[in-house]
């Protein structure tokens, strides 16, 4: 088996996924072995036992699988993020810490450990913009209603203010060449940072 071809755990796997959900884990793993541009139809529907045809039924193509997928990793990241953040318990730093890695969920492991992370990460930004803006925008909700319940240093800024800096923050740890181990450090040193920044 070539690395270009490793074996990736589908996402979702064993929860009782229904038909859509199967049609979707599979093309997470299509996409995530073979990159956006070499992955097929085909692919996706022999990764859940259907025929093309059959597939065609669910989705127009493959640019409707992906925009598909990436709609379902933002509404689950969303509320990953949100639980992982307002777990009881946590200091600012850990919250925040879990918060990033929370979003994240296999996304990035797949586009910073596998070849074709960059070529996904450019698929992302031309077929699923409008999505990828939407889901900021609840990000920066999700932490502005997180840092209203805190007790702010003075002269911080407004909570909303400071959520967009930390999110626009976090995003920029994406960047041509970074590890998944030095995406992972920079969100920690981030945490620390804006958690002692919050709390003055």
């Amino acid at each position: 088996m070539s690395a270009d071809e490793q074996e990736l755990p589908l996402q979702g796997a064993g929860r009782g996924a229904d038909r859509q959900d199967m049609i979707l884990d599979a093309a997470f793993h299509a996409f995530a072995t073979y990159g956006y541009r070499r992955t097929t139809m085909d692919d996706i529907a022999r990764g859940v036992g259907l025929s093309r045809s059959a597939l065609y039924l669910h989705y127009r193509n493959k640019e409707d699988v992906f925009r598909t997928l990436a709609d379902r990793y933002f509404s689950e990241a969303m509320v990953a993020m949100e639980t992982a953040l307002m777990a009881p318990g946590q200091t600012p730093e850990q919250a925040l810490i879990a918060a990033f890695v929370a979003k994240d969920g296999k996304f990035m492991d797949v586009v910073l450990g596998t070849p074709h992370g960059s070529e996904l990460l450019d698929a992302g930004m031309n077929l699923t913009r409008d999505l990828a803006d939407q889901a900021e925008a609840r990000k920066i909700s999700i932490l502005t209603r997180w840092l209203v319940a805190l007790p702010m240093a003075d002269g911080i800024g407004p909570p909303e203010a400071v959520a967009r800096t930390i999110i626009v923050s976090a995003m920029g740890l994406k960047f041509p060449g970074q590890t998944l181990n030095g995406y992972r450090e920079g969100q920690r040193q981030l945490a620390r940072l804006f958690a002692r920044a919050i709390a003055g």
